[in-house]
């Protein structure tokens, strides 16, 4: 899966934390989308629609800018997400 990469998702919304799989060539944006939509469809729409979410690095204390295409991104396998 050389497209893909193996995350480790925090969501500290629900206090949960999920390992996920991400495509390394989207934006975060598109990312982000499909990550809400999925943590969304797993916990019975337990995340607020009108809230706008972001991926947060906490090793750097980074937000990952929305146009970024993952690949061009610090995000390896194993690495540890928070989503904001």
């Amino acid at each position: 899966m050389k497209n893909k990469i193996l995350i480790k998702l925090y969501v500290p919304t629900l206090d949960f934390e999920y390992e996920i799989f991400i495509p390394t060539n989207e934006i975060i944006k598109k990312v982000v989308d499909l990550i809400v939509k999925s943590v969304d469809e797993l916990c019975d729409d337990a995340l607020p629609d009108d809230t706008p979410y972001y991926l947060f690095d906490p090793e750097t204390s980074q937000i990952y800018a929305n146009a970024s295409v993952v690949r061009d991104t610090n995000i390896i396998n194993d690495k540890k997400i928070i989503l904001i």
